[in-house]
């Protein structure tokens, strides 16, 4: 058995030493957006008695060999559970593995691996719907009969490349989906089962008798909705990455409106903020020389590492500070925060502007040894885009609105489990939320026209 170390955050959670798990989350196609659910228990099971689960779900074919179990903690292997990982082999090279949930021994995900689950075959009529009984007998074998009953089957099946099928179930409570929680299989044409993967919170939802009308969310999101006027890339062919200034929403800009206080809802989830100005270096303060720590065994702190970083921009680009700013917060990059030390490299982020507009996804970091308090940065990452617009027409936030809303004329409600922040000890609780709905885009800021997602992919 292998026993993986505990990361710092979920330390603060005292998970799996005492009496609390982390069960559950969501994870968006934009890689953005995980999270993580609370169950009390006093007892995690054993890795034999792991292994017993999965035998109960899915049956050991012969001449498998048990090869080993490792125990996993939340994001060890890129997904937001804690739980046992067990796998089986085959001397022929199949494989097959399980992620069995250490308190209930629930099923978290499968996966079948064989000669044969690797060899397309031809999409029919007749397949599909064999796939989909497949699927079907599975999840009856593997989830609660209450869990099925929440599940939504999927009007769309993905035929994948490889000849299988795949297949999404929403989550819905009380007649309300919840985002990004859903079972997904995937099955070959015979109905074999090859992935099963389940994202589910188990805690306590907020009550959908208490939310506000309609009319008052539609009012709230029309007069308190804000998005951002900043640069964003597009691929245009062969001609490689342009730019349009349009404005479309970050995910710190008021997007939601929480549909039981009606307080407004940023994208990831929690209470919007007002907005910041943007910290440009050119308006900063000017920043003092990096010292190396005071002693051996004796780290800088964070501050003391954004100074040097700083300093280090303001002296080798200093004609550029005006189209440079830091990022604030700072993204977290698993040390500590504020003057607390850090024993590794300190990582400060940056980005580019244009005209002091920002332009989005376009930054750089630079590392800072934390004993030395010296910066390093590598040369590519000193170039800024080039974009060329000095078209200075524009229309107004106001404007903008006007346009967005013209088509996004729906009202979505639907639950929302908010992002983690890493800085909070308890885990986030799910939201019920409203959101107007319809053509995805973004509005031109020079025309004021709609402009479809269409015109390409970030």
């Amino acid at each position: 058995m292998k026993q993986s170390s505990t990361k710092g955050f979920w330390k603060r959670l005292s998970i799996l030493v005492l009496s609390s798990l982390l069960v559950l989350g969501n994870i968006a196609d934009e890689s953005t957006l995980v999270q993580a659910a609370e169950q009390k228990s006093e007892k995690i099971l054993s890795e034999q008695e792991a292994i017993e689960y999965a035998k109960k779900w899915v049956t050991i074919p012969e001449g498998y060999e048990y090869r080993y179990g490792e125990y996993i903690e939340p994001f060890d292997d890129f997904t937001p559970y804690a739980g046992w990982n067990l796998s089986w082999y085959h001397s022929d090279q199949s494989s097959i593995m399980y992620k069995i949930h250490p308190v209930s021994g629930n099923l978290l995900s499968y996966q079948y691996s064989d000669k044969d689950s690797e060899a397309p075959s031809p999409a029919t009529t007749n397949s599909k719907q064999i796939a989909l009984e497949g699927v079907l007998q599975f999840l009856t074998k593997v989830i609660p009969s209450e869990e099925r009953a929440n599940l939504i089957e999927p009007d769309e099946v993905d035929y994948k490349s490889d000849g299988t099928y795949y297949f999404k179930f929403q989550r819905v409570e009380n007649g309300i989906p919840f985002k990004d929680n859903y079972i997904a299989v995937t099955t070959r044409g015979d109905g074999k089962v090859l992935r099963f993967f389940r994202l589910w919170y188990e805690g306590e939802l907020p009550d959908a008798s208490q939310i506000i009308s309609e009319k008052e969310a539609r009012e709230l999101l029309e007069q308190k909705t804000e998005p951002t006027l900043y640069y964003k890339s597009f691929s245009s062919g062969d001609h490689g990455e342009k730019y349009m200034l349009v404005y479309d929403y970050l995910p710190t800009d008021p997007q939601m409106v929480d549909a039981i206080s009606g307080v407004m809802i940023d994208g990831k989830g929690v209470v919007a903020k007002p907005k910041k100005p943007i910290k440009i270096l050119k308006e900063m303060p000017a920043a003092s020389a990096p010292k190396a720590a005071s002693h051996k065994d004796v780290a800088i702190t964070r501050e003391q590492a954004e100074a040097s970083a700083i300093h280090l921009l303001q002296t080798k680009l200093r004609h550029q500070l005006a189209d440079i700013y830091m990022l604030d917060p700072q993204p977290y990059d698993g040390g500590p925060r504020g003057k607390e030390t850090n024993w590794r490299d300190y990582k400060v982020h940056f980005g580019w502007l244009k005209n002091g507009i920002l332009i989005k996804n376009a930054r750089f970091e630079i590392a800072v040894n934390s004993s030395s308090g010296s910066s390093i940065i590598g040369d590519k990452q000193l170039t800024s885009p080039v974009i060329l617009d000095n078209n200075m027409q524009r229309v107004d936030l106001a404007f903008a609105k006007k346009t967005e809303q013209a088509v996004k004329k729906s009202l979505e409600l639907y639950y929302l489990l908010p992002d983690i922040d890493f800085n909070e000890v308890e885990e986030p609780k799910p939201r019920l939320v409203y959101r107007l709905s319809g053509d995805k885009g973004v509005v031109d800021a020079h025309t004021g026209k709609w402009i479809s997602s269409l015109i390409g992919k970030e």
